[in-house]
Order: C-alpha cells, then structure tokens, then sequence
C-alpha cells in the first residue's frame, strides 16, 4: 500500500507494471478455463474481455488477435 502514497511517477510506474501484467494474468486464466473444459465459456470469453479492455488502457500497446479458436475434438461435427 506504501507503493500508492507518493510521487506521480511512481503511481505511472506501477500502472505501467501492474496493468499489463495483470491482463497477461487474466488471459492466462482465460485459456486456462478454456482448455479444461474444451470448449469456449462464458468465464472464458469474459476474462479475456476483460483482459482485452486492460491492454487497451495501457501506455504502449502491441497488436494482439482474439484469443485462439477452441481446439476442436473429435468425433464432434
């Protein structure tokens, strides 16, 4: 918490650090959920909105895609 009192810059630096990290985190867990249960879910789809929406507010942004299609299982049309 010590980290949040203080200098402007040291709240641009812990933005910098934390939200993209933290949207890395949720993805991470969103692919996680995703591949467990084989198939997109409604947990999944939301973690990586709301991952996708944390990329979007970070300072220096890289391209990414949506997420990757689920995998696909065989025997199923």
């Amino acid at each position: 918490m010590s980290m949040l009192r203080g200098s402007p810059l040291r709240h641009r630096i812990l933005f910098v650090l934390a939200v993209p990290l933290g949207a890395g985190l949720l993805s991470a867990l969103g692919h996680l959920v995703q591949r467990r249960h084989g198939q997109p879910t409604s947990v999944s789809e939301s973690l990586f909105a709301i991952a996708s929406s944390l990329r979007r507010r970070t300072l220096f942004t890289r391209p990414t895609g949506d997420h990757p299609p689920a995998p696909e299982t065989p025997g199923q049309p």
